[in-house]
């Protein structure tokens, strides 16, 4: 994955959590992130994380106490309102906005067909990532859902995504999305038999690290969770973790090429 300002690509990552102060101390502790909070009174105590210089994630309170902490990647738009409009008629629902915030962007929170929420952004100031791929930051977002076909239809009719499709576990496919040739994410089958019934259809985001086991026993140590131990992949070895406040997440370090 490359930053790219292309639209449809992913361009941004917040987080939503009812303990906006604990969760900045966690990620500060795993990831060496630090944090600042948006001065603007509009912004709602939103704030942002850095990675050194450059920005890498956004932080903000959950909306209403029944809202779960969660994270939630965000696609880059030329028209957020044409995009909602094809959300609406592929079958999605739009939970937010679209909204603008102040001179940065136009937002809006979308749910697809599955329910897998995903946040529009059209930039106007604030292009997004200021890094990827490198440790510490995000490099790859995947669709975990119990309906990939359509799910694939969804998102290349909306986002005009590619979709390649590879072999994947015990007979099972892997579905690779990129904009412009450009891989950035997949789609996982969850209906495979290795995943509980009661998972919902969501989008998971990959923090690339410098060390994916010593990630993992400090997420546990700083209160984190650790939702699936450290397993070596073809691209590398990745684990998924949860944070104090029940984010999900993943990390990964990749195999040298």
């Amino acid at each position: 994955m490359k930053i790219s300002k292309t639209p449809s690509a992913p361009c941004w990552a917040d987080l939503s959590t009812p303990d906006t102060d604990a969760a900045r101390l966690f990620y500060q502790g795993l990831l060496g992130w630090r944090s600042e909070v948006v001065s603007d009174p509009q912004s709602e105590a939103y704030g942002l994380f850095r990675s050194g210089d450059e920005l890498v994630a956004g932080i903000g309170p959950t909306r209403s106490p029944k809202e779960p902490s969660a994270w939630l990647p965000y696609y880059q738009s030329a028209g957020v309102d044409a995009v909602i409009a094809r959300v609406k008629g592929n079958g999605g629902t739009v939970v937010t906005g679209p909204e603008t915030i102040a001179e940065d962007g136009v937002f809006a929170v979308c749910q697809d067909p599955s329910g897998a929420a995903f946040g529009l952004w059209q930039p106007i100031t604030n292009t997004g990532f200021g890094v990827v791929n490198a440790p510490g930051s995000f490099c790859w977002f995947e669709l975990l859902t119990r309906d990939p076909d359509g799910s694939k239809d969804f998102y290349q009719s909306v986002l005009g995504w590619g979709a390649k499709r590879h072999p994947y576990g015990g007979g099972g496919t892997y579905t690779e999305w990129s904009v412009d040739t450009e891989p950035f994410g997949g789609m996982l089958d969850t209906a495979s038999g290795s995943f509980p019934e009661s998972l919902p259809a969501h989008w998971m985001v990959y923090v690339a690290v410098k060390d994916t086991d010593a990630t993992a026993a400090r997420c546990k140590q700083l209160g984190g969770q650790i939702l699936v131990h450290p397993t070596t992949i073809e691209p590398g070895r990745f684990a998924v973790l949860a944070d104090p406040q029940g984010a999900s997440f993943a990390v990964i370090t990749y195999t040298p090429r």
